[in-house]
């Protein structure tokens, strides 16, 4: 399968030999890879971050899939989609000696939250937890068998309550989808359209770093 085009943004003076968790970024619709890499800088002494470009060109941006006008997207396009991030994953843990291949993290916006959803729900025993972001629930993964690996996998969702493009009911159903499977669920509201605020980085921010080690616990 052909690789995606990516950056990379590994810790500046690392040690050599000391690895980092992860954080692979999916954009939206008509985004490209600086999108997601924007939103995730204040991380990036402490995570490695994979900001990953879709390879469905829209003039000057991209996409990872076909839009359609309406109704959940081709399921078999985002399945095979899924398949091909969750293989760029494997590849780009392997090929980089600062990624701790134990630690993986996903972040999606708009179309990167539908792959993230997808990819969670057919691999998602290999990743560490999700943040979907102004996500719409493909409704044909609510047909399919409960992957029982997903059990207090910790999931972030943030979407704004006056989005127009992904209704916050969008956000309502991927939750209840994913507490079914026995997830830690963690939802997030904003007074904003289909974009992502300050507000919602700092909650963001703050959920990244829960995971590292020797933070203090919060009261």
């Amino acid at each position: 399968m052909r690789m995606y085009a990516y950056d990379i943004y590994e810790p500046i003076g690392r040690k050599e030999g000391k690895i980092f968790p992860v954080i692979f970024a999916l954009h939206g619709f008509g985004g490209d890879e600086l999108d997601m890499a924007g939103r995730l800088e204040l991380l990036m002494d402490r995570f490695v971050v994979v900001s990953m470009r879709g390879d469905v060109e829209y003039g000057p941006s991209f996409g990872f899939y076909h839009m359609v006008t309406e109704g959940d997207p081709n399921a078999h396009e985002v399945d095979y989609t899924s398949l091909r991030v969750a293989e760029f994953i494997n590849n780009v843990c392997k090929k980089y000696d600062s990624i701790d291949a134990k630690q993986i993290f996903l972040a999606g916006f708009d179309q990167g939250a539908v792959l993230t959803t997808s990819i969670m729900h057919s691999y998602g025993g290999r990743y560490k937890a999700a943040a979907i972001l102004s996500g719409r629930m493909p409704h044909y993964l609510s047909e399919r068998p409960v992957n029982l690996m997903l059990k207090d996998k910790p999931i972030f969702i943030g979407h704004g309550l006056e989005d127009a493009v992904i209704q916050i009911a969008e956000a309502d159903e991927i939750a209840k989808f994913f507490e079914k499977m026995g997830c830690k669920v963690e939802k997030h509201s904003y007074f904003i359209g289909h974009n992502i605020n300050e507000a919602e980085e700092d909650d963001l921010y703050d959920w990244f770093e829960s995971f590292l080690p020797n933070q203090p616990v919060k009261k």
